[in-house]
């Protein structure tokens, strides 16, 4: 990534408009060697305005408390410029990623006549390698912006491309900090494979979760089987039963024949017998239309009177759900102001930082009183659980189920046995009527075919009882064949997944253990061989050592004996950070600018020359370099001429109270 413009208008120091061309050619960093681009001027002039400014496009508040915020950006806007009627002003970086695409990151401030920001509104342009046209973006949300921004230049790298040069020996002061680990991690790109080892964790819960649910191929082969089994069981039942069904009504029809025949017999005897006759064949066929008809309306209403009870429950139940439902909508319809609010609220930086706990109490009374002052009352039965997930044609259609009474089943089953006890008594008279024939052998025929279609209805009867079982299980086993069957993955493809994965997680453990000692190995050579460069003293010492469990830096003297790095001299730890970084940056995937405040003020000239002919000329493909006049003499002017393609003259007009940014550094500082 390469920065190629930078762009003020009215802001801080710098009055109007104002742009500083950062971009260095590729031609020109390759063939010339030429990777740095000067900012020169005094104390004051805005060097460090322009180094904030970087970070705050880029980075916002992060990792920037509200006290330094305040004071570093409460003043934003030009005070000629505010002076003159002007409301407002704004900063703009534009740069190049390494795909090729052109950004442009602008932040415009709004005020008012108090000199207060009104609005802070960021916007985004981004341009393709071969587009002619940018696509523009408001930036509403800084948590996307930030996650946007950490893709081409991620926040943790920030200390070790951005910084103040006087201030880099805070780098070595932090180091063994957590933070400071994790933010080397985070660099080397170590951090990615930690992120995988995690990644690969929660598969390794994930799929031991399934294992414990999952079914094997050899049970759901068994529950198949006996399934298959219940089949053939209910087809030998069905025929039994129909075999069964059609003995019952042959039956039925020889003893309705030999009752006839008797009948005809009686009624050719005596009037009396014949009106007996008429009577029981009157009541026989009532009997017989009874039957039918409990027999029909059965067929019909079985379902809704067996389930009538639960079919009312499932109602009220339904019903219940569907008023809760209701409530809970207009509720959270009513609530919906409230949320947008407070998640709006609470998305905001406060300081100090409240707790997840102190959060959740702030939105729970906040709710309260929301509901109190709104008159929002939609009370909701602690009792009653929402256990249904229909459609409203499902719930309409449960709604309109007619719920069927037994009584009408009671009077045709009284019905029945009344008409079957007068048909009873009725064949008692028959029989002790006078008779001029004799019927005794068609009374005989009559018992004999009933006790026989008595034998064969108690079969049928049995068998309809088992096919009804055989069913009932055959539903059963259906249903636990199909859940069983709807799981993503056998037992044993799962194994095979779990045993994949533990051995990816070892291997990636290996390796990151492997890569870990390599990548410090790596930095601990590039920082030594670059301090041994930077120092003046080549012998200063015996033995560097870069601790790979804490990437820790320790020295040793010439006796093997360890020296405090915090006793070194400032330009002495300014050149051990400078190495670190080095060290870094060269152990880095990252292809970043250096931007770098005041990076020679407290070295003596031996450092200075060989900071600018062995770090500076190699460390980036882009050095921005924000020096003070204290910091150029001739031989750094020399140097400075040589390896920087462009020289920037931050001009500060005591009178004015503002900088003119002027090129050509060097023909000012001989002015």
């Amino acid at each position: 990534m390469l920065l190629k413009k930078l762009v003020f208008d009215n802001y801080k120091t710098y009055y109007g408009h104002q742009e500083i061309d950062l971009y260095i050619p590729k031609d020109i960093r390759e063939e010339k060697g030429q990777n740095i681009i000067l900012l020169g001027g005094l104390n004051g002039a805005g060097k460090t305005t322009i180094l904030k400014a970087i970070l705050y496009i880029l980075f916002g508040k992060r990792g920037m408390s509200e006290t330094e915020f305040k004071r570093l950006f409460s003043n934003v806007i030009n005070n000629t410029f505010f002076n003159e009627g002007g409301r407002n002003c704004s900063i703009s970086l534009v740069l190049e990623t390494d795909s090729g695409e052109e950004w442009n990151l602008k932040i415009k401030w709004y005020f008012d006549h108090l000199k207060r920001v009104t609005v802070e509104q960021r916007d985004l342009e981004v341009k393709g390698p071969k587009s002619k046209h940018a696509k523009h973006a408001r930036i509403d949300n800084i948590e996307v912006y930030n996650k946007f921004i950490d893709k081409i230049i991620p926040y943790h790298a920030a200390p070790f491309f951005i910084f103040d040069g006087e201030e880099i020996k805070d780098i070595i002061l932090r180091q063994n900090s957590h933070e400071m680990k994790e933010a080397i991690h985070k660099i080397t790109g170590m951090e990615s494979y930690k992120l995988l080892l995690n990644d690969l964790n929660s598969l390794k819960s994930s799929l031991e979760n399934k294992l414990a649910k999952s079914v094997s191929h050899i049970k759901l082969s068994n529950i198949q089987r006996e399934l298959d089994e219940i089949n053939d069981s209910i087809k030998a039942l069905e025929t039994k039963k129909n075999k069964f069904l059609l003995e019952v009504r042959n039956f039925e029809n020889l003893l309705n024949e030999a009752k006839k025949d008797r009948n005809y017999k009686i009624a050719q005897n005596s009037k009396s017998r014949e009106t007996i006759i008429k009577r029981q064949t009157r009541i026989a066929t009532e009997l017989r239309m009874a039957k039918e008809e409990l027999n029909s309306f059965l067929k019909q209403n079985m379902i809704n009177i067996i389930l009538r009870n639960k079919i009312s429950n499932l109602k009220k139940q339904l019903k219940l759900e569907n008023e809760i439902s209701h409530k809970r909508i207009l509720q959270n319809a009513s609530l919906t102001p409230y949320r947008n609010f407070m998640n709006q609220l609470l998305s905001k930086s406060i300081t100090p930082p409240l707790s997840n706990e102190q959060l959740d109490q702030i939105k729970k009374l906040g709710e309260e009183v929301w509901i109190k002052e709104n008159d929002i009352r939609h009370s909701f039965p602690s009792d009653v659980k929402e256990i249904h997930d229909i459609t409203s044609n499902d719930y309409n259609y449960l709604q309109s189920i007619i719920i069927k009474d037994k009584i009408q089943v009671s009077n045709l089953i009284n019905k029945i046995e009344k008409l079957q006890q007068e048909l009873d008594s009725l064949e008692i008279e028959i029989r002790n009527a006078p008779e001029a024939v004799n019927i005794e052998e068609e009374n005989k025929k009559i018992d004999l075919l009933g006790k026989k279609l008595g034998e064969i209805d108690l079969k049928y009867k049995t068998v309809s009882k088992k096919l009804a079982n055989a069913i009932d299980e055959k539903t059963n086993l259906k249903n636990k064949l199909t859940r069983m069957s709807g799981q993503d993955e056998s037992l044993e493809e799962l194994q095979k997944k779990y045993i994949e994965v533990e051995q990816t997680k070892k291997a990636l453990e290996q390796y990151v253990t492997e890569l870990t000692k390599i990548k410090a190995t790596y930095i601990k050579e590039e920082f030594s061989e670059m301090l041994k460069r930077l120092f003046r003293k080549q012998d200063e010492f015996g033995k560097i050592e870069f601790d790979i469990n804490t990437y820790t830096i320790r020295l040793y003297n010439d006796r093997m004996q360890e020296i405090s790095i915090q006793d070194r001299s400032a330009g002495e730890m300014q050149m051990i950070a400078s190495s670190l970084i080095w060290g870094l940056t060269k152990a880095s995937d990252l292809s970043l600018p250096m931007v770098i405040d005041t990076p020679l003020g407290r070295l003596d000239s031996y450092h200075r020359n060989h900071l600018i002919n062995y770090y500076y000329k190699e460390l980036s493909e882009q050095v921005i370099i924000l020096s003070t006049d204290t910091e150029i003499t001739n031989e750094y002017v020399n140097l400075m001429k040589e390896n920087s393609y462009k020289q920037y003259m931050l001009d500060y007009d005591e009178r004015k109270k503002y900088t003119i940014i002027r090129d050509g550094y060097f023909k000012f500082v001989k002015g």
